[in-house]
């Protein structure tokens, strides 16, 4: 095997390591302790190391961020189930009330309310129902008198009432909370304040999930892409929840003579979902300009799946042509009671992790995602049949292609497929001509060392990169490229950019990057690149990214390869979810081009390069090699 494969044994899951004290968080952040980590795990050691370093040197405005922050991501494992989930909410619920006790401290901070407020809500997130942190907490923000410490004060009440089962009280309050944020200049808080009113008052919640998110389309032009606090994205603070919210609501009432109104009602709540969340991940000015694929657009065999991923079931809508050619409609499968979306992130995570290590122990929750996901449109599938998955969350960093069917069969020995961010983002057709294919291949082979890291020598790079452009009609071979000769390289028209280097996908624009000789490339800069070729009416139909990497148990980060498609601009993206070593890379390449070259469209290229490997066994036909690549985009 060449040198991409990551080494090393996968890390122990967090929960089962032993306490941090945190003396030795930042002792734990070395380059050798990192190799065993998750990325999970690193979050959490560093944010420990900064609130310990920021408390110990007297900054105390970054000690409450920094416990804000790590008492959420010590929450998250609170979903845990049995004696942990209690252990962990406790963690996080001790260490929001410790760092109450320091924002009350920063007098005169212009944050210190919104500190305070967000360190309560954590605390009462995982179980506060009346500690004195929290009742410090209510009186800092009564004493304020001002509408947003009014805000917060006033939700804050009416969930500890809702917690005491006085609902009219809860009503009262979320009522007042609700007055107070609308006198701020941007009232973030009041699509969430109506969701709490929802539940305060079920009997009319489809009215107040619906106000909540008419206030949300009011807001959103108004909201900063990053909140100005804790730079995290607006989108998972105050846009997720409403959205999800809406749709289920309408999914609820999917019944009698409005059902298919209702479905398509849900549908376009969540296209507008998965364009704010790109929208949020990457800004709205790094979104190039797409025409949409439009639903008359889908040929016979060609089905959209939108699985949306809610806390108690998983919902799958479905789009295709009808009986005898059809006009295309939207459909809702029967919801899936039985798992929800923690559980689903956690089979993710089981299924993908194992897999990219090339380890055993995958087969398992591949099996059963399979059923999740897959089985309610099996009779969708077919070798001449097209699946386009919209993924939903952690579903991004899910390989496909690797998921097992009852017969012990992979999907992709069932059908095509490909997967896209947002219908809006899609494009069914590319527009490459098989036999004047014009390829420019730039890879890099060199070890780097970098600001952002250090990047070890790719040894096959070169090799794989002369299989590109030798199937070509006209190819250039770019090594050891630059960010000038890259630049110099798509001067005229071309039909596939194959990068063979390193790159990372791992969440925002800004930490989206390909590694080029002696500096990174920002994929917004790429875009920029890409985008002189559209100007000049030669828009790159596929871009090839074959040593990438993405995060897998980060929701953010995992929009990994599905920003890359979008924010590259070409219509469609293969890389890789994870790396994978030289000669199973160069083979795939080897399989995929020759198929491309002779017409065949990417999806089948694809899918009959992965097909190939499986049937030739040995090494190359582990799925840590084949189900590593994903198409993104087009797929004809």
């Amino acid at each position: 095997a060449g040198g991409r494969r990551r080494g090393g044994e996968a890390a122990a899951p967090f929960e089962e390591r032993a306490a941090t004290p945190p003396d030795s968080a930042c002792a734990e952040l070395t380059p050798t302790g990192l190799d065993t980590l998750s990325a999970r795990e690193v979050s959490v050691l560093a944010l420990a190391c900064a609130a310990d370093r920021a408390q110990r040197g007297g900054d105390l405005r970054l000690a409450s961020l920094s416990n804000l922050k790590l008492a959420r991501l010590e929450g998250a494992y609170a979903e845990l189930p049995g004696e942990e989930r209690d252990t962990f909410r406790a963690f996080a619920r001790e260490r929001a009330q410790r760092a109450i006790g320091v924002a009350l401290t920063l007098e005169g901070d212009p944050a210190q309310v919104e500190l305070i407020g967000r360190l309560a809500e954590a605390a009462v997130d995982y179980g506060d129902t009346g500690s004195s942190a929290l009742a410090s907490a209510l009186t800092a923000l009564a004493e304020r008198r001002d509408p947003a410490a009014t805000s917060i004060a006033e939700s804050l009440q009416a969930r500890l009432a809702l917690a005491r089962g006085d609902s009219l009280a809860a009503r009262g309050h979320v009522h007042s909370a609700i007055l107070a944020e609308s006198r701020r200049p941007i009232p973030a808080r009041l699509p969430l304040h109506y969701l709490l009113l929802a539940e305060a008052d079920p009997a009319n919640r489809a009215a107040h999930i619906h106000a909540a998110y008419v206030a949300l389309d009011n807001l959103r032009p108004l909201l900063p892409r990053l909140d100005p606090l804790t730079e995290e994205s607006s989108f998972s603070l105050y846009m997720r929840d409403v959205f999800i919210a809406a749709a289920e609501v309408q999914l609820e009432g999917a019944q009698g003579q409005d059902e298919a109104g209702r479905i398509r009602r849900a549908q376009e709540i969540v296209e507008a979902y998965r364009q704010a969340e790109l929208q949020s991940a990457f800004g709205s000015e790094c979104l190039p300009p797409r025409q949409a694929s439009r639903l008359d657009d889908l040929r016979p065999g060609e089905t959209i799946l939108y699985p949306l991923l809610l806390p108690d079931r998983v919902e799958l809508l479905v789009v295709s042509r009808g009986e005898g050619d059809g006009a295309p409609r939207y459909r809702r499968l029967a919801p899936n009671r039985g798992v929800g979306r923690t559980e689903v992130a956690r089979l993710v995570e089981a299924m993908a992790v194992p897999l990219s290590y090339g380890q055993d122990g995958w087969r398992e929750a591949s099996r059963r995602l399979y059923d999740i996901l897959i089985a309610p449109v099996a009779d969708r599938l077919g070798p001449d049949a097209m699946l386009a998955i919209v993924p939903d969350g952690a579903l991004r960093a899910l390989p496909f292609a690797a998921l097992l069917a009852p017969d012990g069969r992979y999907l992709v020995q069932q059908t095509r497929l490909s997967t896209i961010p947002a219908l809006a983002f899609s494009q069914p057709a590319g527009a490459a001509d098989g036999d004047a294919l014009s390829v420019v291949a730039a890879s890099l082979q060199r070890e780097m060392v970098l600001p952002v890291g250090r990047f070890a020598e790719l040894e096959g790079t070169t090799r794989e990169a002369q299989i590109a452009v030798g199937f070509a009609a006209r190819g250039r071979l770019v090594p050891d490229f630059t960010r000038a000769d890259l630049v110099g390289a798509l001067g005229g028209r071309i039909d596939v950019l194959h990068l063979a280097t390193h790159a990372a996908f791992n969440g925002r624009s800004d930490r989206a990057f390909i590694v080029a000789n002696g500096e990174v490339i920002r994929l917004s800069e790429l875009r920029e690149m890409i985008a002189g070729t559209r100007l000049r009416g030669d828009a790159i139909d596929l871009i090839i990214l074959s040593a990438c990497e993405t995060a897998v148990g980060d929701d953010e980060a995992s929009m990994g390869l599905a920003g890359a498609a979008v924010q590259a601009g070409a219509r469609s993206v293969i890389g890789s979810l994870w790396q994978v070593n030289d000669e199973g890379t160069a083979e795939l390449m080897r399989q995929f081009y020759q198929r491309y070259a002779a017409g065949r469209s990417r999806s089948e290229a694809l899918r009959e390069a992965q097909l190939a490997l499986i049937e030739r066994g040995g090494a190359n036909a582990d799925p840590n090699i084949w189900a590593a690549f994903a198409l993104l985009g087009a797929w004809r």
